[in-house]
């Protein structure tokens, strides 16, 4: 058994396969006393080579990775997400499932099979953490021991086979908004909507029709609606059959805004229009309503995801990075233009902002980046470009600051934790992974919120690499 000689097995991408555990991490700096939880994120990690050689990384294994912070001591804890996939692989002792998302590629002996690798997200809500990726039903984890419980269909109510990566929760109400597409593995343009109540019952399910079969793999939820952002990612099952990539980039087709009400009945209402320009949405900020008018805060890019995916008409075509940009909705008048402007002039990705004032008008953003006047950009991985900073945008003075992370150091997607017994947006904490690549291994810094320039408050030293992850969550120690 050998792993192959490319990007997504060379170095510090390379699968790391091990479940560990490592109590009392070392501590530079001070944590503070009241950080007391869970940092809990995502993985996609390899468990056997691929049955093809260019395999890319989104399709690894779900590896998760748990961080215990208390009393000013730190745990760590890796386990594997026991998906059935995984399961059949290592009755076999090899991989069975073929490329990404595509059952024709797979082995016969398991045909008809559950290829879910649960390796993008994680979310806590009613009591249960869950682990998802988009291509299949969460699995819900045990927070504590990190065993998988199994399938998480929310008691026989969740038909689909898929469930977003990214639901939104609701501060206000505490319900959990999400969606599935491609609910039946095979890529069409129905998007299906479900709403589930505080305590984790899903209580309605709504069904639209999207304009053509695309990857939707973020969405925004205000107070009042439910928006969509269609971009031309597109599946094309025919090719899908013939062996080629998933998705690719069609620059043919426009990108479309969906928007619909939350109220029930809401999908007979949504309302399709078009966007400002052809752009993909990475990921989201937020969307929120104001004085009749809807806004819509993301990341977007002028291509699709080129790093996992080809260009259809352009395949000499180069990635570009993507901008933070709001798109203003008039309710009003929804056939009035889009309006469109940048929130500030850096590339960035894997945005957060204060999830206890999500739905409404915020005004911190942190974010992915690099910034070449601080230390200069690493080489490319199977993702693309590492990032080399977090950012910080404050939307009320207009000011940016940054993290620099070190020399051939490369921080993950940042995760804010309020302060405890503050009710200040952004008065809080900014925890992120940071690979330290020469010395292959990894830390977690913390960070204050507001302060990033001012460097960590502690780094939390682990003695291994974990694998590069995607989406992580703060779980306070009450839950």
């Amino acid at each position: 058994m050998q792993f192959p000689d490319t990007l997504v097995f060379q170095g510090y991408a390379a699968p790391v396969r091990a479940e560990v555990d490592v109590i009392d991490l070392e501590v530079e700096g001070t944590l503070p006393p009241e950080l007391s939880g869970y940092f809990l994120r995502n993985s996609a990690d390899h468990a056997y080579p691929p049955r093809f050689e260019n395999d890319i990384f989104l399709n690894g294994d779900g590896m998760m990775h748990q961080v215990r912070i208390a009393q000013g001591r730190a745990h760590l804890r890796t386990r594997y997400v026991q998906t059935e996939k995984l399961g059949l692989e290592r009755a076999a002792g090899r991989a069975l499932f073929g490329a990404y998302r595509n059952p024709f590629t797979d082995d016969p002996a398991v045909a008809g099979r559950d290829r879910n690798t649960a390796n993008t997200s994680v979310v806590w809500h009613g009591g249960k953490l869950l682990a998802l990726k988009e291509a299949g039903r969460p699995m819900e984890i045990d927070p504590v021991t990190l065993s998988s419980v199994g399938v998480h269909d929310f008691g026989g109510k969740l038909t689909s086979q898929a469930f977003t990566a990214h639901p939104k929760l609701d501060p206000v109400t505490g319900e959990m908004i999400a969606f599935g597409y491609f609910t039946q593995i095979v890529a069409d343009n129905t998007i299906e909507v479900y709403f589930i109540a505080a305590d984790g019952t899903l209580s309605r399910t709504e069904t639209i029709a999207a304009p053509y079969p695309s990857m939707v793999h973020d969405f925004l939820v205000s107070r009042h609606h439910v928006v969509f952002v269609i971009c031309p990612m597109i599946c094309d099952w025919d090719r899908v059959r013939a062996g080629h990539p998933f998705f690719h980039w069609d620059d043919r087709e426009d990108t479309w805004i969906g928007i619909m009400p939350r109220t029930p009945g809401g999908a007979a209402q949504v309302q399709w229009i078009k966007a400002p320009r052809r752009a993909m949405q990475t990921h989201t900020f937020n969307a929120w309503e104001q004085d009749g008018k809807l806004h819509l805060d993301q990341f977007l890019t002028e291509t699709g995801w080129l790093s996992q995916f080809p260009d259809l008409n352009n395949p000499d075509t180069v990635e570009k990075p993507p901008f933070a940009f709001r798109w203003t909705v008039d309710l009003a008048d929804l056939a009035a233009p889009v309006a469109e402007h940048m929130l500030f002039p850096h590339i960035g990705e894997m945005p957060m902002i204060d999830l206890r004032f999500a739905m409404g008008k915020t005004r911190h953003f942190w974010f992915g980046t690099n910034n070449p006047k601080l230390g200069p950009m690493l080489p490319w991985g199977p993702k693309g470009p590492p990032f080399t900073c977090l950012g910080h945008f404050d939307a009320e003075t207009g000011a940016l600051d940054f993290f620099y992370a070190g020399p051939d150091s490369s921080p993950e997607e940042p995760c804010f934790v309020p302060r405890a017994g503050s009710s200040e947006e952004g008065d809080g904490w900014l925890v992120s992974v940071v690979g330290r690549r020469a010395e292959n291994r990894t830390d977690l810094v913390v960070l204050d919120a507001r302060r990033l320039s001012d460097g960590p408050v502690a780094v939390i030293r682990m003695p291994v690499r974990i694998h590069e992850g995607f989406h992580g969550i703060w779980v306070n120690e009450a839950g």
